[in-house]
């Protein structure tokens, strides 16, 4: 059996790589390109449709759009928010990349993204100080939503389609009954 060799990559290499319309992710200092679903998309956009009115303050943005974290990590979240209040993740001067930790951020998950939303990138958001994690899973149809508290992102609950949510970084009722697509 072939084993693959992975080659490290940098972020200063990812980083010169054209600019695309896919998402190219660096994860753990591996390049992964992931080409989502039109079910993904479909639960994305209607995310987007719930969250403009309670993000208004402050800057939220969707893939594809670079979140720095380090060297080996520069993700493409599904949908990241950050408060005007937030110190810790800016704009960077090339205008192609945030840097540091949202307050908020979604990912819709794949069958070839949900081992890496869950694990590696799960831990990066953990270990940087990201407020609040969604991870939406179209297929099942149900949110999890997390919180730090104490460093650590902890569970908040899991939620149907059926069950609207409180998010504390938004200060808003989180209501996902539009997120699912039949």
């Amino acid at each position: 059996m072939d084993i693959p060799i992975k080659t490290r990559t940098t972020f200063a290499e990812y980083a010169a790589l054209p600019e695309s319309n896919q998402i190219v992710e660096l994860i753990d200092g591996e390049i992964v390109v992931n080409p989502p679903l039109d079910r993904h998309q479909k639960s994305l956009w209607q995310i987007v449709i719930t969250l403009i009115p309670l993000t208004r303050n402050g800057e939220t943005r969707f893939a594809p759009i670079g979140l720095k974290f380090d060297d080996g990590n520069s993700f493409e979240p599904d949908l990241f928010w950050v408060s005007k209040d937030n110190p810790n993740c800016a704009l960077g001067s090339d205008g192609r990349f945030w840097y540091g930790a949202p307050d908020l951020v979604v990912e819709v998950l794949s069958p070839s993204t949900e081992f890496n939303d869950r694990g590696h990138k799960f831990l990066t958001y953990q270990k940087y100080g990201v407020r609040e994690y969604w991870m939406v899973n179209p297929e099942a149809k149900f949110v999890e939503a997390y919180t730090l508290n104490d460093d650590r992102l902890t569970q908040q609950g899991i939620y149907d389609a059926t069950q609207p949510f409180v998010s504390a970084v938004l200060g808003a009722t989180i209501d996902p009954k539009t997120w699912f697509p039949e």
